[in-house]
């Protein structure tokens, strides 16, 4: 994805909710494979960081459909 033709709030948020969702995805993935206790944790953490991102980027799209789009 070229960031460059990503023009307005909505399609930055849809695109970074993208990302974020493969990230946790593939953290997730990793973790469930990993059979070193201290390697699966850091990746479980990395995995509830992004799904806090998702959450977070989530949040920002509802708030622009409701029409609160910063000028």
């Amino acid at each position: 994805m070229d960031a460059r033709h990503l023009k307005n709030p909505v399609d930055i948020l849809r695109a970074a909710l993208e990302k974020e969702t493969a990230a946790r995805d593939f953290y997730a993935e990793l973790a469930n494979r990993c059979h070193i206790d201290f390697v699966q944790e850091l990746l479980f953490r990395l995995q509830n960081e992004e799904e806090k991102h998702v959450d977070l980027i989530r949040k920002m799209l509802v708030r622009l459909a409701g029409g609160h789009c910063p000028t």
